[in-house]
């Protein structure tokens, strides 16, 4: 698995008796750290070691051998360089300390000469030391001669010296093993020298540049042999075995790399010699690389292998008597550390994971088993170093007493430290921790920090935190450096890691740091107590009621002051520039505020503590975050602000949300709240407030009154009182704080809220990352209160505007309302009038909705102990008095909702309708919560329909000043308006002063159920009164169909003196045009006002009792068989102004129908008309006329004597004779002008429907007739008349049309009791007056079965009471009509019989007239063109099978003009030919005009002959006499004589002889 960049390391020691070392190491360090090692792990899968540091440690025996005579004599001591990769003196957390060394204590300083070769003791517990991975002799070898002389023997000494034997026993094996290690012998060839000319290996001559491949030129090296002196080592030293393991390499230094006094002395070239190439050299190192890392991971391996079977060894023991915790600990920490060596952390953690788990259990169980001998070990009972802190506090608190103390004045912390680095409360590297723990020496609390360094530690690599990486790169720079001047340079240092950090584990952190403060803290005061005597386990010791209140401060100063400063090391080591903390939210204090309250956009003072000191390093490594952290030093002397550069935004790598970014927000939020916690809790000791304390007072109640008591510390004042040497005073203690932040914050009450005011905002910020609403708005709280407690209310109600409405929805109601009464004065101060009326507004709310729930608890009969009573929860200041004298300068009125101060509204009864007068009441009783009275000076109530029209509204109004008090409150609200619908209220508004407390049903926020809870209104029923004004719509009763329609409007005064009204039509149908302005009277009187206003018709005096009606014009853009008004009327009498409004419907269809056929005849013409239904219902005709023109005289036979019914499918047919009514005027010349020749049919009629309605009409009225119900006719008629037009179906109508009566059979099964819900109940008798109506409609159905019709008797006002239409009745103008007759000449013509066969002389005469030309009449007299002739074509056919016609069958005649000749007769001979028998009709004649007819202009300047031809229409009329007609046809033969012989020669009848009859000839028989 892919390891992040670490600082893992791991001891290599060099043998440098020849002092090469200088010149290899820039070489060598340039390549390290050592990368992508793999390792095959015995129990998982194989690992993978992205980078492996490499230290470079210099061995004890290292001198320079007296054979090296070529070496420089004076040189500069190397033995104690160390690699890129070696750590400092002592403990830094990448490796064990020596056993027996102090922390950072350095190292014995080395002789230059020899020492005996003595191996140092191994422990007998492994783990306890570092031991090199892997052992390097560095050879320095300049020819054959000297490696035959000293360099074989120097290295075979040091092999034999440094490499285990190969034969030992098995726990010998097992204790090498646990320090396993490998060996390299690596010669470094020195410029100059014999050795630079041998090729690496005699095997294979590496060809390059002056390199020769002649074996005879590779024998004449200097030195002479045939081996390379690497050939020579490996052929030694390396194991003959084909897998073993090559444990010697070669590196050559480059003439440039040495310095000039190291060179030796110039050896003369010899010929052949061989040169190394660039590539060769990169090579070398390349496998130099693969053997260290090969080399290393082999005793890794064996390591590995050991610790792991002697875990499992000793884990299996634990059963047994004598086991030891602390000795598994250190072996199995020893595991641990070695993979944290290899740079496998996550394994390393596990280990030490695994160790917190087996000393908690540890821990319990020596606590469950009690003072008996403990099972895996005893831990001291106390931590010595916190004995002495207590010691020397106690000493401190005595001397400020007065007392005289004998205790040291030595400086000690909780750990040991020595110096500014003990700030850090957790660091492995303070005491020796390994050996107290394996001397069984040391305590929980010590035990316990120890463990969780470690896994800080080991966390904090594995996050590749900064912390980790800076500590590494700062050691890397110091060994570098450490390195000879100008040859290390040469090579660039191991960059830096650019890996991100691991955000998802810095939360892990933050989270495991939250545990350990937790356990931690309980532990160290119970470690603390024990210092003391106190064992908070024991059965003997002295009670807690006997420890002074002295002491129990000191250990709590302690306690916070530790838990204190690992938050603010957690918070240093977590931080990271990957989170993107907004900017501060702190607001600046009140005189940099706007007057609106809100804060601009400055920077806040920086605080006079120092809240996280910024690390001072000479690295640059990269920008940190914008919270300064602690690393190691808390400095006295200088302070810095907290508070990071608000410029600093998002990073621009940031744009996306990264891994754990959110959980690493919220778990640093966490440790800042902690913090926060801390130090109000040290804060809280000096009396000093953050402003919860004071928030007590704003709350009221029950739970407001009661206080908590720590009867613990009240025990220990009682107790202290008696001891000498301390006092129960209140004069607070801040001995034993040991961070210096947090006793620097509590020396000054201005750093102790500015850190408390830094540390909140922190957290806040963190919460705003991390998305964590609630929390932020609770850290937002808190800075609300603690600006508010500082008196800053400008800063505070910045904040109170942010928060409260979230703990409004989050059922606070006890914090909401502090804040409320905060928020409140804070506005007061600041004069923010409009803010300050709408928080106020809110708390009174609240407090009403606390004076409901405590209605509501006392109405609901809960008894017992569970039940609460609610006290007032709002100070008795006047608030409401206040509110309103602040409302009353506002330009704006406030609305505020009706239930913020009102729990109920009910409507009381139904609607109270006033005797004469157009006008009713509604009574309304309202709970008011509040215990302060105000007045209110007007109340408005809105009616909504719920049924039909929805968009019908009724105000009521009350102007009259009404005082309110807590409890039930009665208004009586009227209205002058009267709309009829069923309604409920859906408006409520009380005005008071500038102030509206409004209701609306249905309003956003509120459901169906709150709505209904809150209003209780039964349904309410507009009705009309019998004697109200009232208004009605008909069609009019004449209509016209050449003119407009026209509307009637019925106007009732009713019992009201109107003194003026005004009347609004507007159409409510889409295409309605109404002409108002031609509106009159046309029956009643009544003065209409002309106004220029549309649709509206003034009017003035309309009496009491009047009726009047009113026709207005109208037309359709389209046809539409029913029209809508919408009708208004305001009128105003002297008991005030009034309105009614109605939307009354009318059909506009014709109920009749009336179809004419004409027939012209040469002096008149016959029309019949025919009379139908239009619709599916009868209607009653009861007379027609079909009046005279100028032209026409019109003729009717028999009239109507009495009424006829018309069905739909039974019409009735009227005949008339029409004639001209003077010839010789119409012939005679006139002046120009035009003559109405048009005819008016009139019809007078009665819809059926309408007799129904006056017949029922008629008869509820009488039934209704009673002074209790009378009032209700309006009401009742109307509903009785749709319900009966519903249920009736075209059968009933047409039954009714011929019983003429009415069966009321239909309405027994009508619920009418729904129809009329909504009218109460009586005054006088208290009974529903839907179940009355219910019952008296019932009862009229039930005695009136059927309802006889009302009798039409034909008398002159029935035809005037009747409808009446007017058609318009146009003779149709015809050219020519002309009289055919076939007259039959000779002798035929006296007998009327024709032989057959024979032809007959015929005559066809043709009267023609243009009487009826009525068109062309018009025209002569208005002097129009003069038409010249007509044409016209006659045509007589006939069967085939009847007639043969000879003669002029088909003909042309040409009529005159003139108009002056108006008649003539034309005769055409014709010859008939019957060629069938019997009555044969006559030929059929048809005459048509000509197509072309010839037009001359009169008055026209040019010749007929140039006048110009148009065409023009003829039509004719053909009156053919003969139609109808027939002729008889009989045989013309008189004897005829036939054979029947059936043998003649035809075989049949035959014809023999025939006698011809003549024409004259008599018949006889």
């Amino acid at each position: 698995m892919e390891q992040p960049s670490s600082s893992s390391k791991v001891a290599v020691e060099y043998f440098d008796p020849y002092g090469v070392f200088p010149l290899l190491s820039p070489g060598l360090l340039a390549r390290l750290p050592l990368q992508n090692l793999h390792w095959e792990s015995h129990s998982g899968p194989l690992r993978s070691i992205s980078s492996l540091y490499i230290d470079l440690i210099s061995s004890e025996q290292t001198s320079n051998p007296s054979s090296a005579v070529d070496a420089t004599p004076t040189r500069p001591d190397y033995r104690g360089v160390k690699s890129e990769n070696s750590a400092i003196g002592g403990d830094d957390g990448f490796r064990t300390q020596n056993l027996g060394k102090i922390a950072g204590e350095n190292a014995e300083e080395q002789t230059g000469l020899p020492k005996s070769a003595t191996k140092s003791r191994r422990h007998q517990i492994p783990g306890l030391r570092q031991t090199p991975y892997l052992k390097v002799f560095l050879l320095r070898c300049d020819d054959n001669d000297a490696y035959k002389a000293t360099a074989r023997r120097d290295v075979r000494e040091w092999i034999k010296e440094y490499t285990p034997p190969t034969t030992s026993t098995a726990k010998l094996n097992a204790q090498e093993n646990h320090d396993a290690y490998e060996w390299l012998v690596l010669h470094v060839i020195v410029p100059n020298t014999a050795a630079a000319t041998q090729p690496r290996s005699i095997s294979r001559v590496e060809s390059g540049s002056g390199a020769s491949t002649d074996k005879t030129a590779a024998a004449r090296w200097r030195g002479g042999g045939s081996q390379t002196i690497l050939d020579k080592l490996r052929a030694d030293f390396n194991s003959s075995s084909r897998l073993a393991t090559d444990h010697c390499a070669q590196i050559r230094i480059g003439v440039n790399d040495v310095p000039y006094e190291m060179l030796p002395r110039v050896v003369p070239a010899i010929p052949g010699s061989y040169t190394e190439t660039p590539q060769e050299n990169e090579s070398a190192w390349a496998d130099l690389i693969l053997k260290f890392k090969e080399l290393i991971l082999a005793s890794f391996d064996m390591r590995v292998g050991q610790y792991e079977e002697d875990i499992r060894e000793r884990d299996a023991q634990r059963a047994l008597p004598g086991w030891n915790f602390c000795t598994f600990f250190v072996l199995k920490e020893g595991l641990a550390r070695g993979f944290e060596s290899v740079g496998l952390v996550e394994d390393a953690l596990v280990g030490y994971d695994e160790l917190s788990v087996g000393l908690d259990s540890i821990i319990r169980e020596q606590s469950l088993e009690g003072s008996g001998p403990e099972h895996g070990g005893s831990f001291l009972p106390y931590t010595e170093e916190l004995k002495v802190v207590v010691d020397r506090a106690k000493a401190a608190v005595l001397r400020d007493a007065g007392a005289e103390s004998d205790a040291a004045e030595q400086t000690i912390n909780l750990q040991a430290g020595e110096d500014d680095v003990d700030e850090i409360a957790l660091n492995a590297a303070k005491k020796r921790y390994r050996e107290l723990i394996l001397a069984n020496n040391i305590s929980v609390f010590d035990f316990r920090c120890y463990v969780f360094a470690r896994q800080l530690s080991l966390l904090l690599r594995l996050a590749n935190a900064w912390s980790s990486q800076e500590e590494l790169l700062t050691k890397l720079k110091e060994q570098r450096e450490s390195s000879l001047r100008g040859l290390a340079s040469r090579f660039p240092a191991s960059p830096a890691s650019d890996d991100p950090e691991n955000l998802t584990v810095l939360s892990e952190i933050c989270k495991r740091s939250m545990d350990f403060i937790a356990s931690i803290s309980s532990i160290a005061r119970d470690d603390l107590w024990a210092t003391q005597g106190y064992s908070p386990h024991g059965e003997n010791e002295e009670p807690p009621r006997e420890r002074d209140l002295s002491l129990i401060h000191i250990i709590d100063n302690i306690v916070s002051s530790f838990t204190f400063s690992v938050a603010q090391q957690i918070l240093a080591q977590t931080s990271t520039n990957a989170l993107p903390i907004p900017p501060t939210f702190l607001a600046p204090p009140s005189s940099k505020l706007g007057t609106d309250g809100q804060e601009p956009k400055v920077a806040i003072p920086e605080p006079k503590t120092m809240m996280h000191p910024a690390r001072s390093s000479s690295l640059a490594v990269r920008s940190r975050s914008g919270e300064p952290s602690i690393t190691g030093s808390f400095p006295s002397d200088r302070r810095v602000s907290s508070v990071p550069d608000q410029t600093r935004g998002v990073p621009a790598s940031s744009t996306f949300l990264k891994a754990g970014l959110e959980e690493l927000a919220a778990q640093r939020a966490g440790l800042y709240i902690l913090s926060r916690n801390i130090l109000e809790r040290v804060g809280r000791a000096r009396d000093w407030s953050v402003g919860w304390a004071e928030v007590a007072k704003f709350q009221y109640g029950v739970a407001a009154d009661m206080d908590e008591i720590d009867l613990s510390y009240e025990e220990a004042t009682k107790t202290s009182e008696d001891k000498p040497g301390f006092t129960t005073n209140s004069t607070p203690i801040l001995h034993g704080i040991e961070s210096r932040l947090l006793r620097v914050a509590v020396d000054s009450q201005d750093d102790y809220y500015r850190l408390y005011e830094t540390l909140t905002d922190k957290a806040l910020r963190h919460y705003k990352v991390a998305s964590h609403t609630q929390s932020a708005e609770a850290s937002m709280a808190d800075l609300a209160v603690f600006k508010f407690h500082l008196t800053d209310y400008a800063a505070a109600a910045s904040y109170f505007y942010q928060i409260w409405p979230s703990y409004n929805d989050g059922g606070w109601t006890q914090i909401e309302l502090s804040m409320l009464v905060m928020y409140a004065e804070c506005l007061k101060q600041l004069q923010q009038k409009e803010r300050y009326v709408r928080v106020v507004l809110i708390l009174l709310s609240k407090a009403a909705a606390a004076e409901k729930e405590r209605n509501t608890a006392k109405s609901s009969f809960k008894f017992g102990p569970n039940h609460i009573h609610h006290e007032e929860i709002v100070p008795p200041e006047p608030y409401l008095a206040e509110l309103l004298r602040i409302v009353k300068t506002l330009p704006q009125p406030v609305v505020v909702p009706l239930q913020s101060l009102f729990s109920q509204v009910e409507v009381q009864g139904s609607l109270r309708y006033h005797p004469s007068q157009d006008s009713f009441a509604l009574q309304l009783q309202l709970r008011y919560l509040l215990s302060e009275a105000f007045t209110i000076d007007k109340v408005k109530v809105r009616m909504t329909a719920v049924a039909g029209d929805t968009s019908k509204e009724i105000w009521l109004e009350n102007d009259e000043p009404l005082l309110c008090k807590q409890g039930n409150v009665k208004v009586l609200v009227q209205s002058n308006s009267t709309i009829s619908a069923t309604y409920a209220v859906t408006y409520i508004s009380l005005h008071a002063s500038n102030m509206v407390l409004k209701y609306e049903h249905g309003a956003t926020g509120h459901t169906a159920s709150q709505d209904s809870l809150f209003l209780k209104c039964p349904r309410l029923l507009v009705y009309q009164q019998s004697d109200a004004f009232d208004i009605k719509l008909f069609a009019a009763k004449y209509m016209h169909l050449a003119r407009n329609h026209s509307l009637e409007i019925e106007l009732s005064s009713g019992w009201n003196d109107v003194l003026n009204g005004k009347l609004y039509i507007r159409p409510a149908t889409a295409g309605l045009r109404l002409q108002t302005s031609e509106a009159k009277v046309v029956s009643g009187s009544l003065d209409l006002s002309r106004t220029s206003e549309v649709s509206v018709i003034r009017f003035n005096k309309f009496g009491t009792g009047s009726f009047v009606k009113i026709r207005i014009p109208f037309n359709l853009e389209h046809d539409v068989d029913d029209i809508a008004l919408k009708l208004e009327i305001a009128y105003t009498t002297d008991k005030g102004d009034f309105f009614f409004a109605a939307s009354p419907c009318m059909s506009v269809v014709l109920p009749l129908g009336v179809n004419v056929q004409d027939v012209f005849k040469h002096k008149a013409v016959f029309s019949r008309f025919t009379i139908t239904s239009a619709t599916s219902r009868p209607l009653r005709l009861l007379s027609t006329k079909l009046e005279d023109s100028e032209v026409f005289h019109a003729e009717c036979g028999t009239g109507i004597t009495r009424p006829v019914m018309i069905y739909p499918r039974q019409s009735a047919s009227m005949l008339y004779k029409i004639t001209k009514s003077n010839l010789q005027t119409i012939s005679s010349p006139r002046t120009p002008g035009r003559t109405k020749s048009s005819l008016a049919l009139v019809l007078h009629y009665v819809v059926l429907q309408e007799e129904i309605d006056n017949s029922v009409m008629q008869s509820l009225k009488e039934a209704l007739g009673d002074i209790p119900l009378r009032s209700y006719v309006r009401l009742v008629v109307p509903t009785v008349l749709a319900e009966l037009r519903t249920r009736m179906t075209t059968y009933d109508i047409e039954r009714i049309a011929v019983l003429s009566e009415v069966s009321t059979e239909a309405l027994s099964h009508v619920q009418w009791k729904e129809h009329f819900n909504g009218l109460g109940r009586t005054d006088d008798s208290d009974e529903d007056i839907p179940t009355l109506l219910d019952d008296r409609v019932q009862l009229w159905q039930q005695e009136n079965p059927r309802i006889p019709l009302l009798p039409i008797v034909l008398d002159e006002a029935t035809i005037e009471s009747s409808r009446t239409i007017f058609i318009p009745v146009e003779i149709p103008s015809v050219t020519a009509v002309h009289t055919a007759d076939i007259k039959i000449l000779g002798d035929a013509l006296k007998s009327g019989v024709v032989p057959h066969s024979q032809p007959i002389p015929a005559s066809l005469t043709i009267n023609w007239t243009k009487i009826w030309d009525t068109k062309a009449q018009q025209e002569q007299l208005a002097t129009l063109p003069r038409i010249e002739h007509i044409d016209f074509v006659y045509e007589l056919s006939a069967p085939a099978d009847m007639w043969l016609i000879g003669g002029q069958r088909k003909g042309h005649f040409r009529l005159p003009g003139d108009q002056m000749e108006s008649k003539g007769t034309l005769s055409f001979p014709l010859v008939l030919i019957p060629v069938r028998e019997g009555f044969l009709p006559y030929p059929s004649l048809e005459i048509q005009p000509s197509f072309i007819t010839k037009v001359i202009q009169s008055k026209s300047p040019r010749s007929p002959a140039e006048a110009p031809v148009e065409e023009t229409a003829v039509t004719c009329e053909t009156d053919y006499k003969n139609a109808g007609e027939t002729i008889r046809v009989i045989s013309d033969a008189v004897k005829t004589t036939v054979s029947l012989d059936a043998s003649g020669p035809q075989g049949g009848a035959m014809l023999l002889e025939s006698h011809r009859r003549y024409v004259n000839q008599q018949v006889s028989t």
